[in-house]
C-alpha cells in the first residue's frame, strides 16, 4: 500500500503539471532524436530495434512474459526458465548451465547501443507480491553523445524477489558499460558486463495437495531441499575496423555539389573474453531428494563448474557499394577460440584447456526496403570441434498489393554441432557422467507472412534433428540415435473496434517424439483492452489477458544441475492464467497496476508451471518507468 500511494501521488502531480504545459510538451517532443540498435558479435553488424518507450502492455515487460507465451519456471521472477515454445528456446551454448538463466543475463546479444542528441536517462521500478514476500526490480540506463562520432553509456539492474513460497528467493545484479566510435575511417564498439545471479532451490513440493490450503504461504515443511544456485557471467568485448573508400560527388542543387565519402572495404578485428561460473551449494548434504550422493563426510555440497574463453577474429568486408553492377556485400573471417573448463572431480578441482579455429563467410544485401538477404556459413578446421559447421540463409521482401503492404521472409539452416564439453564430462556430489556423444545434426526451414496494416503475422517452422541430446527421466544426459521432427505454426492476429482491441497469439506444435522433446500441442495468449486518451494528455490502457496451454508431460527441473529433464508421471496444463491491469503513459512516464492470477480467487484447478512447482496465487503488482531527456 505504501508503494501504491507513492506512485499514485506522483501520478497526480505529474498530471497537473502536464495539463498546464501540454503545448510545450509537443514542441519538445518534435526536437528529440532517439535511435537504438543491437550488433552481431563477430562483425558488429547493426540491427535496428525499437526504442523501449512503448506503454502498451507494459505490465508484461519482464523477463518471463517477454520470453514467450508459455514457460516453465518455479513461479518466482528470476527463477530458472525454459520456454514451452520450441522455436523460442535459445541455441545451446558451450556452457550448458547458462541456458536456464539466459533471459535474465546481460551480455552482448542483448546489449543496446544508442544514438542520441541529448543525454538520456531511464529509471524503472517494478514491485509486487504479498507482505514480506515482495519482488522488486530496479533498472537504470544512461546514454550520452559528446559528439556525432561518440556515444557511451551504462545499464544497471538489481532484482530481489522473495517469492510466495518457501526457498524461492532470488538476488540478481548486473551492470554494463558500452560505447562506440564512428569515424571516417576508424570505427569501434566496446562492451563490458558483470552478472551475479543467485536463486534458492526448494525442489518443489512433495505434497501437491497442500497448495489448496489457505496457509499456502507458510508451507515451509513441504520444501524438499534448502540449497541455492549461483550463476556468474562476465564479458569484455571490443570490435574495431578500418575502412578505405572514395569520395563521390553528390548533387545538392543545380548550382552546387558536395563530396560524400563512400567506404568500400573494411579490415576488422574482434576480441572477446568471457567467464561463466555455476555453483550449487547445500549447507547439509541432501540424501533423501537425490538418488545418488557421492560425498557426505564434508557435511555440505559445494559443486562448481566454470568456463573461461578468449576469442580473436579477423575479417575483411567488401561493402555493398564496392561493385556498381553487383549490389551485395561480401565478408570473410577467421576466428580462434581458447577455452578452459573447470569442474570438481572427486573433490579435486580439474582444469582442461582446449582450442578451436574456424573460417567462414557472409554474402548479404542489407540496403533497401523491398528485398534483403543474407547467406552465412562457417566450419571448424582445428580443435575438438573439428568438422562442426553452420550454414544459414534468410531473405526478406516487401511489396504492395492494392493498398496493402505484404511482408514475406524465408529462412533455412543446417547445423552440425559438437556437444558441449559439460555434456560429455561433469562430476558433482549428486551427478557424474563421462560420455562420448556424437555430433547433433539439425536442418530447419521456416517462413513468415505479415500484413502490418491488418495486424496479421503467421510463422511456420519445421526442424529435423538427429542425435539430439536431452536429459532423461533420471536427469542424466542421453543421446537419441535417430530423427525427431518438430513442426510449429505461430499465428498472431489483432482485432480492433473503436477503442477496443483483442490481441490473439496461438502457437500449434507437434513433436514426433514426446518422450524426448515433449511440447504442448496448443499454446494460447489473448489480450483484450480499452485504449484511450484522458484529460488530453494521459494515455490509458485498461484490460485483461489470459495464457493457457494444453496438458502434456512437461519437463521437470533438477536443482543440482539446473537442467530441465523429461518425466512421465505428471501432466501440466489446461489451466488459464488470467491477469487484469491498467497501463498509463504521461509525458516521459509509464506506469501500471496489475492483479496477477486474478482467476485464482474464484477458480479451482491445478495451477502448475511444471511438476511440483505451482504458479503464484493472486498478487498485486505495479511499476513505473521514467525517461529523462537532458
Amino acid at each position: 500500500m505504501k508503494n501504491f500511494l507513492i506512485i499514485f501521488s506522483t501520478f497526480i502531480c505529474v498530471l497537473q503539471l502536464s495539463a498546464q504545459d501540454s503545448v510545450r510538451v509537443k514542441k519538445t517532443d518534435t526536437s528529440r532524436y532517439f535511435k537504438t540498435w543491437r550488433i552481431s558479435e563477430l562483425l558488429a553488424t547493426p540491427d535496428t530495434i525499437p526504442a523501449d518507450t512503448a506503454y502498451l502492455n507494459y505490465q508484461d515487460h519482464n523477463q518471463i512474459d517477454t520470453f514467450s507465451i508459455a514457460n516453465s519456471f518455479n513461479a518466482n521472477l528470476g527463477s530458472p526458465l525454459q520456454s514451452k515454445i520450441y522455436f523460442k528456446r535459445p541455441e545451446g551454448s558451450d556452457f550448458i548451465f547458462d541456458d536456464a538463466y539466459s533471459p535474465y543475463i546481460m551480455d552482448l546479444n542483448s546489449a543496446t547501443f544508442y544514438d542520441v542528441k541529448f543525454p538520456f536517462t531511464n529509471l524503472t521500478y517494478r514491485t509486487g507480491g504479498s507482505t514480506y514476500r515482495k519482488e522488486d526490480d530496479v533498472r537504470f540506463t544512461f546514454s550520452a553523445s559528446p559528439s556525432k562520432k561518440v556515444n557511451f553509456g551504462t545499464n544497471l539492474e538489481y532484482m530481489h524477489t522473495v517469492g510466495e513460497y518457501a526457498n524461492q528467493a532470488v538476488n540478481h545484479f548486473a551492470g554494463n558499460i558500452f560505447g562506440r566510435y564512428s569515424g571516417k575511417h576508424y570505427s569501434a564498439y566496446g562492451f563490458a558486463v558483470v552478472n551475479n545471479h543467485k536463486n534458492y532451490e526448494s525442489g518443489g513440493f512433495s505434497d501437491l495437495s497442500a497448495i489448496d490450503n489457505s496457509t499456502r504461504r507458510q508451507l515451509t515443511d513441504y520444501a524438499n531441499i534448502t540449497g541455492y544456485s549461483a550463476f556468474k557471467k562476465n564479458q569484455i568485448y571490443y570490435n574495431h575496423s578500418y575502412n578505405i573508400g572514395f569520395n563521390r560527388q553528390i548533387k545538392v542543387s543545380e548550382d552546387s555539389t558536395r563530396l560524400e565519402y563512400i567506404p568500400i572495404t573494411h579490415f576488422g578485428h574482434m576480441i572477446k573474453y568471457e567467464e561463466l561460473r555455476k555453483r550449487y551449494y547445500e549447507p547439509s548434504v541432501e540424501t533423501d531428494f537425490y538418488d545418488t550422493t557421492y560425498v557426505t563426510k564434508k557435511g555440505y555440497t559445494n559443486d562448481t563448474a566454470a568456463i573461461r574463453s578468449l576469442n580473436n577474429a579477423f575479417y575483411i568486408n567488401l561493402d555493398e557499394k564496392f561493385n556498381k553492377w553487383m549490389k551485395f556485400g561480401l565478408t570473410g573471417y577467421i576466428e580462434n577460440e581458447v577455452q578452459q573448463f573447470t569442474y570438481l572431480q572427486d573433490t579435486v578441482l580439474t582444469r582442461t584447456t582446449k582450442s578451436n579455429t574456424r573460417v567462414g563467410g557472409v554474402l548479404s544485401k542489407n540496403e533497401g526496403t523491398n528485398f534483403t538477404y543474407q547467406v552465412l556459413g562457417d566450419i571448424y578446421l582445428v580443435g575438438y570441434k573439428l568438422g562442426e559447421f553452420h550454414l544459414e540463409g534468410k531473405a526478406n521482401g516487401n511489396f504492395k498489393l492494392w493498398n496493402e503492404i505484404i511482408s514475406l521472409s524465408a529462412r533455412a539452416a543446417i547445423r552440425n554441432e559438437e556437444p558441449s564439453f559439460f555434456l560429455q564430462h561433469y562430476h558433482s556430489n549428486h551427478f557424474r557422467w563421462d560420455n562420448d556423444f556424437t555430433k547433433t545434426y539439425r536442418t530447419s526451414v521456416g517462413g513468415t507472412f505479415s500484413l502490418p496494416k491488418r495486424k496479421t503475422l503467421l510463422k511456420v517452422d519445421v526442424e529435423n534433428v538427429t542425435n539430439v541430446i536431452y536429459f532423461n527421466e533420471k536427469a542424466l544426459p542421453q543421446q537419441y540415435k535417430s530423427n525427431i521432427q518438430i513442426i510449429s505454426t505461430d499465428l498472431q492476429q489483432d482485432f480492433r473496434f473503436w477503442n477496443f482491441t483483442l490481441e490473439n497469439h496461438v502457437v500449434y506444435q507437434l513433436s514426433s517424439n514426446n518422450d524426448v522433446i515433449p511440447l504442448p500441442q496448443l499454446s494460447l495468449f489473448h489480450n483484450f483492452y480499452y485504449l484511450g486518451t484522458w484529460f488530453k494528455v494521459l494515455k490509458a490502457q485498461l484490460g485483461a489477458n489470459m495464457r493457457m496451454h494444453t496438458a502434456y508431460y512437461a519437463p521437470s527441473y533438477m536443482p543440482a544441475t539446473g537442467q530441465f529433464y523429461v518425466q512421465k508421471e505428471t501432466k501440466i496444463g489446461n489451466y488459464p492464467l488470467m491477469n487484469i491491469y491498467a497501463n498509463f503513459h504521461l509525458k516521459q512516464a509509464r506506469f501500471y497496476f496489475e492483479y496477477y492470477h486474478i482467476n485464482h480467487l474464484f477458480m479451482n484447478g491445478d495451477y502448475f508451471s511444471m511438476p511440483n512447482y505451482p504458479l503464484n496465487p493472486t498478487v498485486f503488482k505495479m511499476g513505473v518507468s521514467w525517461n529523462f531527456y537532458n
